[in-house]
């Protein structure tokens, strides 16, 4: 019976070791940097911009975290503000699996910087894989008028 109980406990130990080996590391990815803005044919200053970082997660849910700041009216070069025009900027961010949409949100601010913190994620997904790709995008929408609106170029982030 002590034998029984002895290669039984040997034969779990080995067991749950070779699980654990085989499993594959479960720590997050190296920080990133990201940065977009609202130039365009019709933003030359640029008005609107977001930049931050993006640590993209390797546990459960699967997804992406995004620290930042959204700046409408930023200074060109460091030296000369841009005029108000009237609009507001919005930063736009969605996540994609296997180039699916799976989340997406949006920080907006008008002649102002905002700080925002966030993570997206495809939970409740039925997607088989990770987050691939995270778009960014800085669009700028009229406040006391009509559109048109218009965004400036899309910036791609993989983990």
């Amino acid at each position: 019976m002590r034998i029984i109980r002895s290669t039984l406990a040997a034969t779990t130990a080995t067991l749950t070791a070779l699980a654990l080996w085989a499993a594959p590391a479960q720590a997050d990815l190296p920080t990133r940097t990201f940065s977009a803005d609202s130039t365009s044919a019709l933003d030359s200053c640029p008005h609107g911009l977001t930049s931050g970082t993006l640590q993209w997660g390797t546990l459960a849910p699967v997804g992406v975290t995004i620290s930042g700041q959204v700046t409408d009216r930023p200074t060109l070069n460091g030296a000369v503000a841009c005029t108000n025009d009237g609009y507001n900027s919005t930063a736009i961010f969605t996540l994609y699996y296997s180039g699916k949409a799976v989340a997406s949100t949006s920080v907006t601010v008008d002649n102002a910087t905002k700080q925002f913190q966030f993570t997206l994620s495809g939970n409740g997904t039925s997607a088989p894989a990770p987050a691939t790709t995270l778009t960014v995008q800085v669009c700028r929408n009229p406040v006391l008028t009509l559109p048109p609106s218009y965004c400036g170029k899309l910036a791609t982030y993989t983990p």
